[in-house]
């Protein structure tokens, strides 16, 4: 008897000392991704952006219906495709849809795409070849003096210059902040990783066609 009348005090007790709690509240970013949850259906390829001169692929296309998946989500993600399947068209197709809602006049910044020196050529070549009404500014060099970015749709960078400028760069919202070959940031300690943790974006992708080592 004893024993079910202590068992009895310690439920009353525990009862007690959770109404006492205060009432759990949540903001309105996390009301919105539970409504989303709940008419979650899955994953659908993305569609190809008018302004995109070419054909995507049916894997770019699932691609870029996996970043808008992200976004719609408010998560960040890692595109790690192979190397040569087309990574850098896939986020410019991204990115032209963005310029499409910009153009139209919602509320979307410039966006950042950091990529090694070696790469800088060949974004400016895809960008011409796949998007050509995209703005584009290649902010390297001696080309990033008095830029003024409100005036561009993408913002082409590098590691360097990002290490660099980082005093500046901090201080912009970006909408999209894309690291390619982003195994260069892999070593949180390095410059280049401080760095890039000073930006702000709306939303973060990072791009690497080098497989995943160790874990």
């Amino acid at each position: 008897t004893m024993c079910c009348a202590e068992s009895t005090s310690r439920s009353q007790s525990v009862e007690f000392s959770v109404a006492a709690q205060p009432e759990a509240k949540f903001d309105e970013g996390f009301a919105r991704i539970r409504e989303e949850l709940r008419a979650f259906q899955g994953v659908e390829p993305g569609a190809q952006p008018d302004g995109f001169a070419g054909a995507l692929r049916d894997y770019q296309r699932e691609g870029l219906g996996w970043i808008d998946f992200l976004r719609r989500f408010s998560f960040g993600g890692c595109l790690a495709d192979d190397m040569g399947v087309g990574k850098t068209a896939q986020v410019l197709a991204l990115l032209e849809k963005r310029r499409e809602l910009r153009a139209a006049g919602e509320a979307v910044e410039p966006s950042l795409v950091v990529v090694p020196r070696s790469l800088v050529f060949n974004w400016k070549q895809e960008a011409e070849r796949f998007t050509p009404r995209l703005r584009v500014l290649d902010y390297t060099g001696l080309n990033r003096n008095g830029a003024e970015f409100s005036s561009y749709d993408l913002i082409l960078t590098t590691y360097g210059t990002l290490r660099r400028e980082a005093a500046r760069l901090k201080d912009v919202d970006f909408d999209y902040i894309v690291l390619d070959e982003a195994q260069a940031v892999k070593n949180a300690n390095t410059e280049s990783a401080k760095a890039v943790r000073l930006l702000r974006g709306a939303h973060r992708l990072a791009l690497s066609g080098t497989p995943v080592e160790n874990h």
